[in-house]
């Protein structure tokens, strides 16, 4: 590695630990910079301000998330591919990029990935709504899948919070995910009770 391509990384790694501590919008470039070792003057030849420096530290990691959920999402609702294979490797993505996703679900505000946790919501959201409707959901009851959803985000931003080494983290996914689908199918038959008039 090469003197430049070790000091940006210094710098990333640095940002990445600043950004996961205080947030994007108190995170210090003084800090990060001296963290990194590197003169702030030093910081600029590389990144063009905080957003830039932000921006390297989580593009790639929101990018390839988004990609996972669909691909989960199109194989769980039009039998394309191993639904349980993309969800192994999407736990595993979550597990071994916890930090980053942190920054990206709850320390974005004030820059241009703070919707973020809304996008990746909706983007799962799309895989509980086809279920929901598959399975008789109506319109009326919709918005309780917009609360299950926020829940099941939620759920994973607490569990990425904990000090997990990967193997209990990979079991906790497992574990959310089963009771996911147990919960799924228990609302919905509590469902069908309410929308049938059933006692």
């Amino acid at each position: 590695m090469s003197e430049q391509s070790a000091t940006k990384a210094r710098l990333i790694k640095a940002a990445k630990k600043e950004f996961l501590d205080k947030g994007y919008e108190k995170a210090s470039l003084r800090k990060i910079c001296a963290d990194a070792d590197v003169t702030t003057g030093a910081m600029y030849f590389f990144f063009k301000n905080k957003q830039d420096l932000f921006t390297s530290v989580v593009a790639e990691k929101a990018e390839h998330l988004l990609k996972l959920v669909k691909r989960q999402t199109d194989s769980e609702v039009n039998g394309v591919g191993n639904s349980e294979e993309y969800q192994r490797e999407m736990n595993e993505y979550l597990c071994s990029n916890k930090d980053e996703v942190r920054i990206l679900l709850d320390k974005s505000a004030g820059t241009e990935y703070e919707n973020f946790r809304e996008e990746y919501g909706f983007a799962v959201a799309q895989g509980f709504f086809a279920f929901y409707d598959k399975f008789g959901g109506t319109a009326e009851y919709r918005d309780i899948m917009k609360l299950i959803v926020r829940m099941r985000v939620q759920g994973y931003i607490e569990m990425l919070k904990g000090d997990y080494d990967m193997d209990k983290m990979m079991k906790f996914s497992a574990l959310m995910e089963a009771y996911g689908d147990s919960g799924f199918a228990g609302m919905m038959k509590q469902f069908k009770g309410i929308t049938e008039g059933v006692e």
